[in-house]
């Protein structure tokens, strides 16, 4: 299974694009993706322009899959304009 975390920033005058464009990527994804394991975004609660995605995929075909989606090539643009600063990734690996 792949799992990725990304930590990220969004403009104050672009948080309620971006969490528009996201709460429908999400909809997309459990929709759309045969086995997504887990896709889920969180805004910080100490930090309200700060978000967390957190998503969990079968496979790297499946998770290409999704990177490849029309859903998900439509909207990244959008939602790359919206962050304030590049975003940070973390590949996490299961260990039990």
């Amino acid at each position: 299974m792949l799992s990725t975390l990304i930590r990220l920033k969004v403009l104050p005058e672009k948080q309620a694009e971006f969490e528009g464009l996201v709460a429908q990527l999400v909809q997309d994804v459990y929709e759309n993706e045969p086995e997504p394991r887990l896709y889920e975004v969180r805004r910080c609660k100490d930090d309200p322009l700060s978000y967390v995605y957190l998503f969990s995929f079968k496979d790297e075909a499946a998770q290409q899959r999704f990177q490849d989606a029309d859903y998900h090539t439509q909207m990244a643009p959008k939602a790359v304009a919206c962050l304030d600063g590049d975003p940070v990734y973390e590949q996490l690996e299961s260990f039990y």
